[in-house]
């Protein structure tokens, strides 16, 4: 294989304890560049449509793109594809830390794991040994014991694990690489479960080979020298994504909050709340910005990790929490039973608006307070996990079986999208590609196309178009992307940030927006001929990308979930208030927007998707 490539994949059977190693056909690699787009194309092979996300024959396939293990900037994302429960989609989920670069340097791009042990184990691979450890004496135990208690038994080793919520098949469950990293957003924790894997261990003692290491060296100086010049990067190096709160906070404040509210929840949840709480930061192999954290918290001198401080912020400040540190520990206990705390938070908020509007009676649900705070998320991380009672079971269900036990009337006190809740609303933030993707993305919400321009508030169209031309956007595209009526089509943006995401999952680079606003197509282009030889004009590479995620795309479509299920929640058509945030459903720029409108963009964007 070319350099980048280890050119094998690992096929495990659980239910026979047995292995067998497959070559990547040169074309996958070639057509679909790596990491994401071979993970598409090796599910087409592995899988078959109609599958019981929880049953032995749904394949979780885990891979790292070329650049995973290889000294360019923060490339260590692996991607894993499984049917998720939750759902039911073929979902592509990427995580970080150590797991994809150990499965490289072990000779290894892609990892399929097939069937179910007859009983709880453990994957160990350590370069081209695979073991099966009994994991009895692990099963029930949280994510932080299980990695600690692996890393005494297997010093060096990147650990993939689950918690109780995912042993216990919860809808919403997800895994955790390196206790500090989540993958699997919608139910890989459960997929796990379901196969009775509780942890998969990597370890590698080799190289990733580069085809020309001397260019890559300078092309990585030149990457390095942007980051020295970054006017931000002090901020950046010591706050990570908190640094950025005042832009998130006031699209988390309840509508109609005051600049005293804004101002309140800056001083509880912002940088100067984190630096109290800051331990170290933490990053990924090769990554120059850390963005993970080690905290401590002063009334119990206990140290957590989490995947960014900023995700603690944002439920403390959304459920009303006292302070940081209650955020902080409630997130970590969230993290330790492997459950997605953004799902578990929607589901407060579901039960909260419930009670408000007097459909849940009491003050109580299994126990669990139905008030604003710590306690409602905590309660119901508990109930959830263990399946406490009928409305327990129901939750752990997923929003499937929330909505079949409270009602499908009561879906209007919620905001989903192909039965998973969304991560922004567009009445607050205005309709982006991050807002925009998540009605037709194959997976459901996500947050894929953080990475394009319209991250950042407030921007003029000149900087948006400069942001949107480096993702690769033909000069034409930029012509009608930027266009009227609206100024900024959200549709036809959001194809492109698609691909953007797909160059980057499929190559290995972390596509946090603090990370890839140093990237450019041209720069990326040089990096992959650099690593792997392949000579590559940006349009082929681009074109590679969007294939990769129109495969994505049939995976869903042969399930059932192709272009037929991109329906907006209605909320967004609605000002009147839910959990707090409300208002007019608007654009980029603060303009107005009708359901006529978003029916138009999503015909411009099925448009641009055709020119792929």
């Amino acid at each position: 294989m070319q350099g980048g490539y280890a050119g094998r994949i690992l096929v495990v059977d659980l239910a026979k304890r047995g292995t067998t190693v497959a070559d990547v056909p040169p074309s996958f690699a070639e057509d679909y560049l790596g990491g994401f787009g071979v993970n598409n194309r090796l599910f087409l092979d592995y899988s078959r449509p109609g599958v019981d996300p929880l049953s032995p024959e749904n394949p979780i396939i885990l891979g790292a793109g070329p650049f995973v293990g290889t000294p360019v900037p923060g490339a260590a994302r692996v991607m894993a594809n499984a049917r998720l429960p939750l759902t039911g989609a073929v979902a592509s989920a990427s995580g970080s830390m150590g797991l994809g670069v150990n499965l490289k340097r072990a000779g290894w791009d892609h990892l399929v794991i097939l069937g179910r042990s007859p009983e709880p184990v453990v994957l160990a691979v350590e370069d081209d040994k695979v073991e099966f450890v009994p994991a009895g004496g692990l099963w029930g135990k949280g994510v932080l014991e299980t990695t600690r208690l692996l890393r005494e038994g297997y010093p060096g080793f990147s650990v993939l694990a689950i918690g109780p919520a995912g042993e216990n098949l919860v809808h919403s469950s997800l895994a955790m690489i390196d206790a500090c990293a989540t993958l699997g957003r919608g139910g890989l924790g459960a997929v796990l479960g379901s196969k009775n894997l509780k942890a998969v261990l990597a370890r590698g003692k080799g190289e990733v080979r580069v085809d020309d290491p001397e260019r890559l060296r300078g092309l990585i100086k030149e990457l390095r020298g942007r980051l020295q010049r970054y006017e931000l990067r002090k901020a950046a190096l010591e706050l990570g994504m908190i640094g950025a709160w005042p832009m998130y906070v006031a699209q988390l404040l309840p509508y109609g909050a005051s600049e005293k509210d804004l101002l309140e929840a800056i001083e509880r949840f912002g940088p100067q709340a984190y630096l109290r709480l800051k331990k170290r930061r933490i990053s990924c192999p090769s990554c120059f910005l850390p963005d993970k954290d080690e905290l401590r918290l002063p009334s119990s001198e206990r140290t957590v990790y989490s995947t960014s401080f900023l995700n603690a912020a944002i439920l403390g400040c959304a459920l009303g929490m006292r302070d940081a540190e209650e955020a902080a520990s409630t997130l970590a206990l969230i993290d330790d039973l492997g459950l997605d705390f953004m799902t578990l938070s929607w589901q407060a908020a579901y039960l909260l608006e419930l009670r408000e509007h007097g459909i849940l009676k009491g003050d109580r649900l299994e126990g669990v307070p139905l008030k604003r705070g710590a306690d409602i998320l905590r309660g119901l991380a508990r109930v959830v996990t263990e399946r406490s009672g009928d409305a327990g079971n129901a939750l752990a269900e997923g929003w499937k079986g929330t909505l079949a036990f409270f009602g499908e009337d009561t879906r209007r006190f919620t905001m989903l999208v192909r039965d998973q809740d969304c991560l922004y609303d567009p009445r607050v933030s205005g309709l982006g590609t991050m807002e925009f993707e998540q009605v037709v993305s194959p997976r459901g919400p996500t947050s894929a196309s953080a990475g394009s321009a319209t991250y950042v508030p407030g921007l003029p169209e000149e900087r948006l178009r400069r942001l949107t031309e480096r993702m690769g956007a033909p000069e034409d595209a930029l012509e009608r992307i930027f266009s009227p009526p609206w100024g900024l089509n959200a549709g036809r943006l959001t194809r492109y940030a698609e691909d953007w995401f797909s160059l980057f999952s499929s190559l290995g680079i972390c596509n946090r927006f603090q990370i890839n606003r140093f990237y450019h197509a041209g720069l990326i282009r040089d990096l992959l001929a650099a690593v792997t030889g392949m000579e590559l004009s940006l349009e082929e590479m681009m074109g590679r990308a969007a294939a990769s995620w129109e495969l994505y795309r049939e995976l869903n479509a042969r399930e059932g979930l192709g272009r037929e299920k991109d329906r907006p929640p209605e909320a967004w058509f609605d000002e009147r208030p839910l959990w707090g945030r409300g208002g007019r459903l608007h654009d980029y720029f603060g303009n107005p927007l009708t359901r006529e409108d978003f029916d138009r963009l999503l015909v411009d964007y099925y448009d641009e998707r055709d020119r792929a």
